[in-house]
């Protein structure tokens, strides 16, 4: 009886581990899971806070500082744009025709600007009969003939001709008065004419008058003559708080008194304007000027004084005043 229940030891070994090898009846133990306690997130949060704390102090003034140099220079070349912009511009003025008006922190520059010009052809230079020279004793305004090449015009009809220009001050010789300012009416190529009439105020529409026969007229030395535009102005209104602006204006007439335009009459050219000046030195035995222009213009910054960082431009721009 003890034989029939003898089992083989090799064969009991191999049911036991069949038994507890199978993943399905006897499954494994992991590891336990571990993580943060909340003492150590706030921790970890704490020394974050310090450390960018610390970083922004380092940080922060050379970004300041890269920021204020971009500002600097966005607003420095508003200003040189706009002084450059009025040299180009006052450079072809009419000689002896800049005139300033200056009312408290307003300042109006005014000025004549030249399209083109040329040489007229004078009754001194005995042309004959085939030619038309213009002439100071006609009062007539008959086509006068150009010495070389044809001068440029903006426009027939909104172009005229000055000669001899001397400016404020001086009888039948300053265009503001138009006496010695005669209207475009036509140009022809082919025979190298110019025609023109009277454009003295109260004249009307074609009416053939010679302005350089009406009145006592000073001949140019040179036989010299501008074509020249309506005037324009320049208008820079400083405000401490840098609310100022600087406006270009073009005047539909010619006017013996300086026009004071408003700003909103003007078109922009620099905004921020804190202050201006405007001067004009001449020199009459060199027969030229010396325009000087100082534009001062502001942005708002907090660590400047008053709480606005302010940029000074200046140039000065030689003019002819050659008539």
């Amino acid at each position: 009886m003890l034989s029939a229940w003898t089992v083989s030891v090799p064969a009991m070994r191999r049911t036991i581990n069949a038994v507890t090898t199978n993943p399905r009846r006897y499954p494994r133990s992991t590891p336990p899971q571990r993580g943060f306690t909340l003492v150590e997130a706030v921790v970890v949060m704490v020394i974050t806070g310090i450390l960018a704390g610390i970083m922004v102090l380092f940080i922060r003034r050379p970004v300041q500082n890269y920021t204020d140099a971009a500002a600097r220079a966005e607003v420095s070349d508003a200003a040189d744009l706009a002084l450059r912009r009025m040299a180009r511009e006052l450079r072809s003025a009419l000689p002896n025709s800049v005139r300033l008006t200056v009312v408290g922190n307003v300042w109006w520059l005014e000025f004549i600007p030249t399209v083109s010009g040329g040489k007229y052809l004078a009754m001194e230079d005995n042309p004959g009969s085939a030619a038309s020279p213009l002439s100071f004793t006609n009062p007539v305004a008959a086509p006068f003939n150009v010495i070389g090449p044809m001068p440029a015009l903006a426009q027939t009809g909104s172009s005229y001709i000055a000669i001899y220009n001397l400016g404020p001050g001086f009888v039948n010789a300053d265009a503001y008065n138009r006496d010695n300012l005669a209207l475009v009416t036509g140009m022809n190529i082919a025979n190298r004419t110019i025609s023109y009439e009277s454009a003295a105020a109260g004249e009307p529409a074609n009416n053939g008058k010679n302005p350089y026969a009406l009145a006592p007229q000073n001949p140019s030395p040179d036989q010299r003559f501008q074509v020249v535009t309506t005037p324009v102005t320049f208008r820079c209104d400083g405000q401490a708080n840098g609310s100022g602006t600087l406006t270009r204006f073009v005047a539909a007439n010619f006017a013996a008194v300086q026009p004071q335009p408003t700003a909103a009459a003007g078109r922009m050219l620099a905004n921020n304007v804190v202050a201006c000046t405007f001067t004009i030195g001449t020199v009459a035995s060199r027969q030229s000027a010396l325009i000087g222009l100082t534009l001062v213009l502001g942005r708002a910054s907090p660590g400047a004084a008053n709480g606005l960082e302010t940029v000074t431009l200046t140039h000065q721009i030689h003019v002819d005043n050659t008539p």
